[in-house]
């Protein structure tokens, strides 16, 4: 099953939407929007601070931001 991640964030005062497509693989889509954010975060040499994570447009930014301090 494919799923669309949007994630909105704050970069050097910049506010930033990036959206991508990502099959589940048997993951619960919080996990995989989790790791999107991962890769977001990674590539930006400033900190990153989340505000919204849609899965196909539902709100989990509080389950990701759950995931986050888990780990």
């Amino acid at each position: 099953m494919n799923v669309t991640v949007e994630i909105h964030y704050v970069s050097n005062d910049n506010k930033v939407m990036q959206r991508g497509k990502f099959r589940l693989k048997g993951r619960k889509a919080e996990v995989t929007a989790n790791e999107f954010w991962k890769m977001i975060k990674a590539e930006h040499p400033f900190n990153c601070e989340v505000e919204l994570v849609k899965v196909d447009g539902v709100d989990v930014t509080e389950k990701v931001k759950a995931l986050q301090f888990k780990n």
